[in-house]
């Protein structure tokens, strides 16, 4: 082999190498616009025993829906962290603010493209107890106060961008650190930003394509009973093997049934089918004319199912 053809080949190996090395350019975060709505909320009362004369024992259930969007206006792809998290405060109370769910991952899109999609909170559960003729009160448990977001470049913890379910939310953060740290106590997690960074190049972003970044916090509410039924409107990461989704699964309302949503009343006829979401001791999250709301085992056909498939 001649000299110059070692030369040549020296050269296209650094060339090779010197491109195979270069990071991979991603959109600044000047060019990523974040916004955030509510886009549905789910509320029941569970009446455990309750008198004429007004006392009563009650459990509170609820769920938010919050959509998402992302714009990415610049010519190159971006590659976003989303840290989001749902607020509760003390049923009755203002304060203290409480973290009760999180959810992290990391979001693809494409040049001057923007993504749209959804997240629902996890079920919170408040129980209040009343005594008429003492005057007394006793509550437990948290209430749905709101959400906020931070969005950041990733491996990078601090955000470039906040949305809150509130602009008192935003403007008084001083309570975050504190309720993050009980949170991360709590549920035994660190964030590991170092991991949310490719140390590869990786192929060009796709619509849609969403990872999940290191840790995935998911915090179980309660009661610890609640067993999801269906596949929730969350971000999912990619696998090497795509598995088929869970076929959703149909309950039938067999009693008139009365339930609310936001802030309207509703009355789901016998005989109409819902889908299962979730299921609790004696009561089931439902998807009803596409919003999420919750009712008795006892007036669906579940408790029939059961006894006719045996223990």
């Amino acid at each position: 082999m001649s000299a110059q053809a070692v030369y040549l080949g020296l050269v296209a190996t650094t060339i090779g190498y010197t491109l195979a090395a270069a990071p991979r350019q991603f959109a600044p975060a000047s060019s990523i616009g974040v916004s955030a709505k509510e886009i549905g909320s789910a509320r029941n009362i569970v009446t455990h025993w309750q008198t004429s004369w007004g006392s009563f024992d009650r459990d509170y259930l609820a769920t938010r829906d919050i959509e998402i969007e992302i714009h990415n206006l610049s010519q190159l792809p971006a590659r976003i962290a989303i840290d989001f998290y749902f607020v509760g405060r003390p049923q009755r109370l203002p304060t203290p603010h409480k973290l009760f769910s999180k959810h992290s991952f990391i979001v693809n899109v494409a040049a001057s493209y923007q993504e749209r999609f959804s997240l629902r909170s996890d079920v919170l559960h408040s129980r209040e107890m009343y005594y008429a003729t003492l005057g007394e009160r006793y509550t437990s448990g948290y209430e749905i106060e709101g959400w906020i977001l931070f969005a950041r470049l990733p491996g990078q913890p601090q955000p470039f961008d906040k949305v809150s379910s509130s602009r008192a939310m935003l403007e008084h953060l001083d309570w975050f650190p504190d309720a993050l740290r009980e949170f991360e106590n709590a549920t035994n997690a660190r964030p590991n930003y170092a991991s949310e960074i490719d140390p590869v190049p990786a192929p060009e972003a796709k619509p849609n394509e969403m990872e999940p970044s290191t840790p995935l916090i998911v915090v179980q509410p309660t009661p610890k009973t609640i067993e999801t039924a269906g596949p929730l409107n969350t971000p999912q990461g990619s696998a090497p093997t795509l598995a088929s989704p869970p076929t959703a699964t149909f309950i039938t309302i067999t009693k008139p049934t009365k339930i609310t949503i936001g802030r309207r009343d509703e009355i789901i006829p016998p005989g109409t089918k819902v889908q299962l979401v979730a299921r609790a001791a004696d009561t089931v999250q439902v998807r009803y004319k596409g919003e999420s709301t919750f009712v008795k085992i006892s007036s669906t056909d579940l408790e029939k199912r059961h006894r006719d498939n045996g223990p």
